[in-house]
């Protein structure tokens, strides 16, 4: 097994807690601030992909239990 497949996926608290150490960091070093901004970018584009994906998640369960013919196993 590759060490990639062990690892778990990085959850949306995870990706907020490094957006918010990504912002200390810019006002830290007020200098490197714009060197930082394609990491909060990155960090940005995950937090919304897996916000997206949860409100996805969440709509299909909803339209599971609004047609009870349709079960998910």
């Amino acid at each position: 097994m590759t060490r990639s497949a062990k690892r778990k996926p990085v959850t949306l608290d995870e990706i907020e807690s490094f957006l918010d150490l990504v912002a200390r960091l810019m006002k830290k070093f007020p200098r490197q601030a714009e060197l930082m901004t394609p990491i909060w970018r990155a960090l940005e584009r995950e937090r919304d992909k897996r916000v997206e994906t949860n409100v996805i998640l969440a709509a299909a369960r909803a339209r599971l239990t609004r047609s009870p013919s349709h079960t998910m196993d």
